[in-house]
């Protein structure tokens, strides 16, 4: 019995610790937002104003930095891109879709690829995971050039479906070289969903801190305005951490899970019980 107790709490442990990125991904849905306005001051961002208002925007640059987790509360999330006010490119990616990101996985194949994170050897970022491409057709140096370039993703949608409620999903953000007129961000770098401890990995590429912020918009439940901090963090950092670099709208997501999963005590309880019928049944 006691084996049989054990098999089943390393079998609940093995499924909380899964990270494979299996759900499907949809072709991009709707059309590019004409026209993009400006929001906040930076005269080169791109906004869909009929999916956010300026007060929301501001709400989201102001709201508290606390960990962001998000957890399927049915069997499909749409995202919808509604805008950038970042100068540099990225690209958004479901890393995992349940369970948290393992972050050794993720990590060593770039390592292995010679320890640089040029995308020379290894691209973690494919057509299977990837959402969105930030500032397709509308690059930083053409904003500058005439600013009437439209990013032609923005206003759209993709759906992610298979999903089963209450996994735990985790976004991250490949940020794009960008050195150019006077900007010098010569790295690509990594930032995902959740607590800072998933902006960690042992040479450092990331910074230990929380780089997504949400705010629950009020349109219905189960749906959230999500911001991200697409620059560096750490010690040094020149960031203006307003959080608005890259927003999506997320439907069908909560920040806690919808699934109350079986408590450690509650295990051990059973465990206890059961092994005390097995006594009883022995005397």
């Amino acid at each position: 019995m006691q084996n049989k107790i054990a098999a089943g709490l390393l079998a609940l442990a093995a499924s909380a610790a899964g990270t494979a990125t299996a759900a499907p991904i949809s072709s991009l849905i709707g059309s590019t937002t004409n026209p993009q306005v400006q929001m906040g001051p930076e005269w080169f961002s791109r906004f869909d104003a009929s999916l956010i208002t300026l007060a929301q925007f501001n709400d989201l640059k102001n709201s508290p930095g606390a960990p962001l987790g998000l957890f399927a509360t049915s069997d499909k999330v749409r995202v919808t891109y509604v805008g950038t006010g970042a100068s540099r490119d990225s690209r958004l990616f479901l890393a995992s879709d349940n369970g948290p990101l393992n972050l050794n996985t993720f990590w060593n194949p770039i390592y292995a690829s010679g320890g640089t994170n040029n995308l020379g050897t290894y691209n973690p970022v494919n057509g299977s995971n990837e959402l969105f491409q930030t500032r397709d057709g509308c690059q930083y140096a053409q904003a500058k050039a005439g600013n009437t370039c439209l990013a032609t993703q923005i206003g759209m949608s993709r759906d992610i479906s298979g999903l089963t409620v209450g996994n735990q999903l985790v976004f991250g953000l490949q940020t794009q070289r960008l050195v150019y007129d006077g900007i010098n961000l010569p790295n690509v770098e990594y930032f995902f969903t959740g607590a800072a401890s998933a902006n960690d990995d042992p040479l450092g590429w990331n910074d230990d801190s929380v780089h997504a912020r949400a705010y629950t918009l009020n349109l219905g439940a189960n749906r959230l305005l999500i911001g991200f901090e697409d620059t560096w963090l750490g010690n040094g950092s020149k960031s203006d951490r307003d959080f608005n670099d890259m927003v999506f709208i997320f439907e069908g997501v909560a920040t806690e899970n919808p699934v109350s999963a079986p408590s450690t005590a509650a295990l051990l309880a059973l465990g206890l019980g059961l092994m005390g019928m097995t006594l009883r049944k022995r005397s």
